[in-house]
């Protein structure tokens, strides 16, 4: 969903944060993605299938969390940030 802050893969910091800009429905190619930085991204999705959404990043409450139990999406990028 539009605003919705997600895990990308990234070649230097392996994960980043990003927010999704604007709405996604199925069959869209391209996911539109705002970097913490400002910077704007473009995700493409493969044209003979559905965009693989990337995985949410868990509130700024947990951001950190000393135990993964607390974490509402246990992933690799939320093990790795915390």
């Amino acid at each position: 969903p539009q605003g919705a802050r997600v895990w990308i893969p990234d070649s230097v910091d392996v994960w980043r944060v990003a927010e999704i800009t604007r709405g996604y429905k199925e069959g869209d190619t391209v996911l539109h993605l705002r970097l913490e930085d400002g910077s704007v991204r473009l995700e493409l999705c493969s044209p003979t299938g559905p965009c693989c959404l990337p995985p949410l990043c868990n509130p700024d409450c947990l951001s950190g969390a000393d135990d993964l139990v607390a974490l509402s999406h246990l992933h690799e990028p939320a093990v790795l940030h915390s």
